[in-house]
């Protein structure tokens, strides 16, 4: 058998898509002119919409535009306003002081929180720390589009967390009248992590909306010609076409299957074409795998754990590699058309790291994200990064999770993200803590979920009232629970608990006896 061709998913000429990127360009020309619009290119995995984007990006470029990139992953759909982060963190970094002062002047300044290595905000108001959370982001995109007109491309949406899906919707309906162009790119809502939201987002009227078509077999004889030199035969070319379903991807993968078997683009081979069908990206990467030396494929599968935009150190921690073996890892995977790049890794396409990561035993990943989350907060990550991880593990009372994903709610919280906190906290009551810490994370989680469920916070508060032998040792749950029946029309209720532990405080406590006092004074109004 031949030597198996170097490349997987590789991309050749574009095709069939001259309507879009028209549609693309229009729009990007527009905003120039001050008319801000939001530009969605939907469509299943494979079907060419990074392709899409990445013409965009250099077509805005070209124009004189400034663009500004973030891209979606299966892990950081936890990771409160992650793709807010990777739109704005570069260009904040590489801004001068001054330059960075003027982008975060005004409104915008309610953002740079966000952007700071510690949380400024109390994180108890949630609602009202929300909502200028959201306000300050859109001006920042304001202030960088009016400084020059601006392209905000997002790749792999579907994959986005709650916070920063809240943002783009938000802006989305203030786009009018700025230079400013938000690009999308994401599989259908039903496929998305938050399907609601997506929907809301994508459904808006004033979106141009782009639905890349399957390609047909003259596309699939192209490509032949392209790739192997050769005009292929109808029939093969029809094969190539029902094989893939007239996937971009999965068309590629297939030239490139039958070529490193060494069939001739031939009416005898189309049966074979048939018979791999879409299994070829999967089949390219069990093949490379089958053949990559132990240090390559720790490198490899490392890099799926972490996903696109991780150092190669970080990687190398995690694969227990030296620097020097894991960059000559890392180049030779790029060689092998795996990744697209070492250093921040990035795989040539979503699809092929979900091959990676298939090959592995359920074992070895669970074990490679608890170590992942490790590995990150050892590098200096946030403990949200390191809590994207620890939520695919299974629960087995380890007090570093707890401890983690504890961090992990406090800054959600703090930057305006409760519900992001909740989510950590009732993964970390599932660990689970010991009790005294149990007190601690119903008590954080019932905050969290204040101003999202009050009914859900009202119980977890009870709960953790419960687990004490006075209400009075913790006022501030008291309080806390309180608010919380008084938001469920239980006002009577939350009188009595006040009352109770008001009076068994007056004494030893007169500040903590006057604040339950007020909080009466507010519930009898209600």
């Amino acid at each position: 058998m031949p030597e198996e061709s170097t490349k997987l998913v590789a991309l050749g000429p574009i095709l069939e898509r001259e309507s879009e990127i028209a549609a693309i360009d229009a729009v990007v020309q527009a905003a120039k002119a001050g008319d801000g619009r939001m530009v969605v290119v939907e469509g299943t995995a494979g079907i060419g919409k990074t392709r899409l984007l990445r013409e965009a990006r250099e077509s805005a470029i070209g124009a004189g535009l400034d663009v500004m990139y973030a891209r979606g992953g299966e892990l950081e759909g936890s990771f409160v306003f992650g793709i807010v982060r990777q739109l704005f963190e570069p260009s904040l970094a590489a801004a001068s002081n001054d330059a960075r002062a003027e982008l975060l002047a005004g409104a915008a300044e309610r953002s740079n929180s966000l952007f700071t290595s510690t949380p400024t905000e109390d994180g108890r108001e949630t609602s009202e720390s929300s909502f200028a959370m959201l306000h300050g982001l859109y001006w920042l995109a304001a202030n960088f589009a009016l400084r020059k007109p601006t392209v905000l491309v997002v790749d792999d949406l579907h994959w986005a967390d709650d916070a920063s899906l809240h943002w783009l919707i938000y802006l989305a309906r203030r786009l009018d009248g700025l230079p400013l162009v938000l690009l999308v790119g994401t599989r259908p809502p039903d496929q998305a992590d938050s399907a609601e939201l997506l929907r809301e987002l994508v459904t808006d009227p004033m979106a141009v909306v782009l639905r890349p078509q399957t390609l047909g077999s003259d596309s699939a004889a192209a490509l032949v010609r392209e790739r192997l030199g050769e005009m292929p035969d109808p029939d093969f070319a029809r094969a190539l076409e029902t094989g893939s379903a007239g996937n971009p991807l999965y068309l590629v993968a297939l030239i490139d299957a039958v070529s490193g078997q060494g069939l001739a683009p031939t009416a005898d081979h189309a049966p074979h074409v048939l018979a791999l069908g879409p299994r070829a990206v999967s089949y390219g990467v069990a093949t490379r795998l089958a053949r990559l030396p132990e240090e390559t494929t720790h490198f490899l599968r490392a890099a799926a754990i972490l996903g696109d935009g991780s150092s190669a150190s970080l990687i190398a921690r995690l694969a227990g590699l030296d620097m020097t073996t894991a960059l000559a890892a890392g180049s030779a995977l790029v060689r092998m058309d795996l990744l697209r790049q070492e250093t921040p890794v990035e795989f040539i396409h979503p699809v092929v790291r979900s091959a990676v990561l298939e090959d592995m035993t359920a074992a070895q990943r669970l074990d490679s994200h608890r170590r992942a989350a490790e590995a990150l907060l050892a590098e200096g990550a946030l403990p949200e990064q390191a809590a994207a991880h620890l939520a695919r593990t299974i629960p087995a009372n380890d007090p570093f999770v707890v401890a983690t994903l504890r961090q992990a709610a406090g800054r959600s919280l703090a930057r305006g993200a409760p519900q992001a906190a909740a989510s950590y906290l009732l993964r970390a009551l599932a660990e689970p803590p010991d009790s005294a810490e149990r007190v601690e994370v119903l008590y954080e989680l019932g905050v969290a979920e204040l101003n999202s469920d009050a009914a859900e916070a009202s119980a977890h508060l009870a709960e953790a009232l419960a687990s004490l032998d006075a209400p009075a040792e913790r006022p501030e749950i008291v309080l806390a629970y309180a608010h919380s029946l008084i938001a469920t029309d239980r006002t009577e209720d939350a009188t009595e608990i006040l009352n109770l532990t008001s009076d068994r405080v007056r004494e030893v406590d007169r500040d903590l006896h006057l604040r339950l006092e007020a909080r009466l004074v507010v519930g009898t109004q209600f």
